[in-house]
C-alpha cells in the first residue's frame, strides 16, 4: 500500500472570491494575501449583474456576518511572512517591479503604454490575485501612477493597496497618501476584469480623485469616471458602466434601489456590485450606518398640512419644563401629565378642529415641540431657496433630498414659513449595511478605524490592520482648554488665530455648526480681520475655499466640511512659519471625528500643530446632557473653567494639569457616546431587515394577485 495522498480542498470563495482555474490548492496556500483568489466578472460564471445572495429575511437581528478575506491577526501574519506571501513582501516586490519598469521607460523614452502592462493583466487572468502576480500587477500600476501623476508610490502605499485586494479594511494616518493606495489596488483589480466601485465620503473628493487619477487610469487601458447626484440618469447609466467608477455611497445606494424599483427599463449599474473600496471607510459604514436609504413616491395629502400648522399653534402654546420635558440629549420631547390636560383643554376650547384623537393629537404635538425646540436653523438644517435642506451631522455637508422621518420636515418647514414639501410614501429602503453585504468584495481605508475594529468585524465581517507611517508626524498637540461659554471660547480663538497669522502661519478654526461659524466669522469681521468660511452655505465654490486655505496668514472659520479628505497644501511660506493649526472647537460625539479634524495638519511631513477647545454652556458638556457620574465630572472640570488662562511658567504647568482632566472627561464622554451610537447602529439594521421583509411580503403579496 503506497503513501497516503495529501488531502486536497475544494476550490475557496471567500466573499466574491473564486479559487484560480488551475484547479484546487492545499492548505497551505490558502493563507496568502490574496491565494490566487478571482474576483468576480460579469459574464457567464458569475451572471451578467454578480451581486451576493440578499441576507437571510427571516432573522430579526443583525447577526454576525461572516468573515471577509483571509485570515489575520498576529499568528496569520507570522505564517504569512514565514511563507513570505505577506502584503510587506508583495510590496517590496511590488517597488522592485516599479523600479524595473521605470528604469526601461526612462532608458526608452517610452510614450506609449508599458510592454509590461500585457504581462501583468496575463498574470492576473491566469493565477488570479496570488502573490507573484499581485506584486507584478501592483509595480505595473505604480509605475504607471509615477509616469501619469508624478506620484511615486510608497512601500506603505503598496502594502495598503495589498491588504485591500486581500478584502481588508486598512488604517493609515492622514496625509499618508490614502487616495495613491485606493487608485494602485482600483487599477489593479479593474485590470482583472472587474467593474471597480471606489465610494468617497462626498461629491467634492469623488470627482477630485477621479480627475487626479484619470490618466492614471487610461495609461492602463481603463475607463474611469466620477457619478455625481445632480447627472441625469442616462449620464449615470453610462458612469457606472466604466472600469472605475468613483462616487459617493449615498449616490450608489440610490441608484440600486431605484434599480429594485424600476420594471424594464435599463438598470443604472448594469455590471453588478463586485468589487467596492470605501475611502473614509468609517465615515460610510459607521457613521452613515444609522440613516437609512429610502426611494418615496409623493402623495399629496392636503389634511396633512392642516394638521401639522395646528400641531405647531398648539405646541407653542405649551410651556417647556411645565408642560414638557425637552430632552436634549436623546433629541426627543414628552407631554407631561399636565401638559396632556393643558392640551385636552386647547383642543376642546378650539373645536377639534384637526379631527385627531386624543393619542395620535399628543404624538404630532410632542414632534412640533422637537421641531420649536430641539431642530434648530443653521444648526441641524439650513434654508436655501426657499427650502429646508438637512445638514448632514458629521460632514458638515448640505443633503438635498433628505426629509426629517413622519412629520418632522412638514412642521420644520411650516416653523420657518416656506413651501411643504409633498407627504411622502416609502416605496424601498436600505441601509449600509445591508448593502455593503452584496458586494462580491468589499474593502477601505481610513486614517481612523481601531476605535471600531470590533463592531466592523461583526457588521461586516472585516479585519481591521494598521499599516506605519513612512515618517513620523511632526504634528505638536498642545493641551486643552475649556471655557465657561461661547464668548469666552470665542474671544480667546480670536486672539489666538490673529496672533498666529501675524507669524505667517495659515489657522483652520473648526466649529461646531453653521451658526457657529457665522457668528465667529462675525466676531472676526467686526474686528477688521479677513477670513474665508467653509460650510453649509458655502458649499458651491469648495475647491477654491480650500485651495486658499494653506496660504501664509491665512485664517479659514470651517464646520466638518474641512474634515474628512480634505487636503490643505501648504504655501513655502506658511511652511516655513510653522505651517497649518488646527484650532478646534468642535464638540463631537466620536473621537475618530476629533482625529480627522485634527489631522488636518502636519500632512506628508509638513510641519504643523493643534488644539482643542472646549466650552460647558450650550454644548454636549453640559452636565444636564450627560448620566449622573458624567455630569459629575463636567460639573467638575467647569469650575476649572473659569480659571485665568494660563501665561507664566507656574500657570504653564497648571494649563497642563487642567488639560490633562479636560482631555480624560471629554475621552470618558467620548466612550459613552460611542457605546450608545453603536446600540443605535444595531436597531437601525434590525430595523432595516424588519423592514426589508414586509416590503418583501408586500411586493409578494402583490405579484400573487397580479397573477
Amino acid at each position: 500500500m503506497g503513501p497516503a495522498r495529501p488531502r486536497q480542498r475544494e476550490p475557496r470563495r471567500a466573499g466574491g472570491a473564486l479559487a484560480a482555474a488551475d484547479g484546487p490548492r492545499p492548505f497551505r496556500a490558502r493563507r496568502a494575501v490574496s491565494a490566487g483568489l478571482r474576483l468576480a466578472v460579469p459574464g457567464p460564471v458569475w451572471g451578467e449583474r454578480p451581486r451576493r445572495a440578499e441576507p437571510q429575511a427571516g432573522t430579526d437581528g443583525p447577526a454576525r456576518a461572516p468573515r471577509r478575506g483571509p485570515p489575520s491577526g498576529p499568528l496569520a501574519d507570522w505564517r504569512a511572512r514565514r511563507r513570505g506571501d505577506d502584503a510587506g513582501t508583495v510590496a517590496r516586490r511590488a517597488l522592485e517591479v516599479a523600479a524595473r519598469s521605470s528604469a526601461v521607460a526612462t532608458n526608452e523614452a517610452m510614450s506609449g503604454p508599458d510592454p509590461g502592462l500585457e504581462a501583468a493583466a496575463a498574470r492576473l487572468a491566469r493565477d488570479g490575485l496570488s502573490p507573484a502576480a499581485l506584486a507584478l500587477a501592483l509595480g505595473t500600476a505604480g509605475a504607471a501612477l509615477a509616469r501619469a501623476t508624478g506620484l511615486v508610490p510608497r512601500e506603505n502605499q503598496y502594502r495598503c493597496a495589498a491588504h485591500l485586494l486581500a478584502e481588508r479594511l486598512v488604517e493609515l494616518d492622514t496625509g499618508e497618501g490614502k487616495s495613491v493606495a485606493v487608485a494602485l489596488a482600483a487599477g489593479v483589480a479593474a485590470l482583472a476584469g472587474a467593474p471597480v466601485h471606489v465610494l468617497t465620503a462626498n461629491d467634492y473628493l469623488a470627482a477630485r480623485d477621479a480627475q487626479t487619477f484619470g490618466g492614471y487610469y487610461r495609461s492602463l487601458g481603463l475607463r474611469v469616471a466620477s457619478v455625481a447626484e445632480s447627472m441625469d440618469e442616462d449620464a449615470r447609466r453610462a458612469a457606472w458602466d466604466v472600469d472605475v467608477a468613483y462616487a459617493t455611497a449615498r449616490v450608489l445606494g440610490f441608484d440600486d434601489l431605484r434599480d429594485g424599483l424600476a420594471e424594464g427599463a435599463a438598470p443604472l449599474l448594469a455590471r453588478g456590485l463586485c468589487v467596492a473600496i470605501v475611502d473614509e471607510a468609517d465615515a460610510i459604514l459607521l457613521d452613515e450606518a444609522r440613516t437609512p436609504l429610502i426611494v418615496a413616491e409623493g402623495r399629496p395629502d392636503p389634511a396633512q398640512r392642516a394638521r401639522a400648522w395646528r400641531a405647531l399653534d398648539l405646541a407653542r402654546r405649551l410651556a417647556p419644563g411645565t408642560d414638557a420635558i425637552i430632552d436634549p440629549a436623546a433629541s426627543t420631547a414628552r407631554l407631561t401629565p399636565a401638559g396632556r390636560l393643558a392640551l385636552e383643554r386647547f383642543a376642546r376650547a378650539d373645536g377639534d378642529a384637526d379631527g385627531l384623537d386624543a393619542r395620535l393629537r399628543a404624538e404630532l404635538v410632542e414632534q412640533a415641540l422637537v421641531a420649536l425646540h430641539l431642530l434648530r436653523r443653521d444648526v441641524h438644517y439650513v434654508v436655501q431657496e426657499r427650502e429646508v435642506v438637512l445638514v448632514d451631522a458629521t460632514t458638515g455637508r448640505p443633503s438635498p433630498g433628505r426629509v426629517l422621518s413622519r412629520a418632522l420636515h412638514t412642521l420644520v418647514a411650516l416653523k420657518e414659513r416656506v413651501p411643504v414639501p409633498p407627504a411622502t410614501h416609502v416605496r424601498a429602503s436600505v441601509t449600509y449595511p445591508r448593502l455593503m453585504s452584496r458586494y462580491h468584495h468589499l474593502c477601505g481605508t481610513s486614517g481612523t478605524l481601531r476605535e471600531a475594529a470590533a463592531e466592523l468585524r461583526v457588521a461586516y465581517g472585516l479585519s481591521v490592520v494598521r499599516v506605519a507611517r513612512t515618517r513620523a508626524s511632526a504634528l505638536r498637540i498642545a493641551p486643552a482648554r475649556l471655557f465657561a461659554d461661547r464668548d469666552a471660547q470665542f474671544d480667546a480663538a480670536i486672539a489666538r488665530s490673529t496672533r498666529l497669522a501675524r507669524r505667517g502661519r495659515c489657522v483652520l478654526v473648526a466649529t461646531d455648526s453653521v451658526a457657529d461659524s457665522a457668528a465667529l466669522a462675525a466676531r472676526f469681521e467686526a474686528r477688521g480681520i479677513a477670513v474665508v468660511v467653509l460650510d453649509a452655505r458655502h458649499d458651491r465654490d469648495e475647491h477654491a475655499r480650500i485651495e486658499r486655505a494653506g496660504d501664509a496668514g491665512r485664517i479659514t472659520v470651517a464646520t466638518q466640511m474641512a474634515g474628512r479628505g480634505t487636503d490643505i497644501r501648504l504655501t513655502p511660506e506658511a511652511a516655513r512659519a510653522g505651517g497649518l493649526h488646527v484650532l478646534s472647537l468642535q464638540h463631537n460625539r466620536s473621537a475618530r471625528i476629533d482625529r480627522q479634524v485634527i489631522g488636518r495638519a502636519a500632512r506628508q511631513a509638513d510641519p504643523g500643530s493643534a488644539e482643542r477647545w472646549l466650552r460647558v454652556a450650550d454644548s454636549a458638556l453640559e452636565p444636564e446632557r450627560l448620566p449622573a457620574a458624567l455630569g459629575m465630572l463636567a460639573r467638575l472640570a467647569g469650575c476649572l473653567a473659569e480659571r485665568t488662562r494660563p501665561g507664566g511658567p507656574t500657570r504653564a504647568r497648571a494649563a497642563r494639569w487642567r488639560g490633562r482632566l479636560v482631555d480624560a472627561v471629554w475621552i470618558a464622554c467620548q466612550r459613552w457616546w460611542r457605546w450608545e451610537d453603536r446600540l443605535v447602529r444595531t436597531e437601525a439594521l434590525g430595523h432595516d431587515r424588519r423592514w426589508s421583509r414586509r416590503l418583501h411580503f408586500a411586493t409578494m403579496a402583490g405579484s400573487e394577485n397580479k397573477h
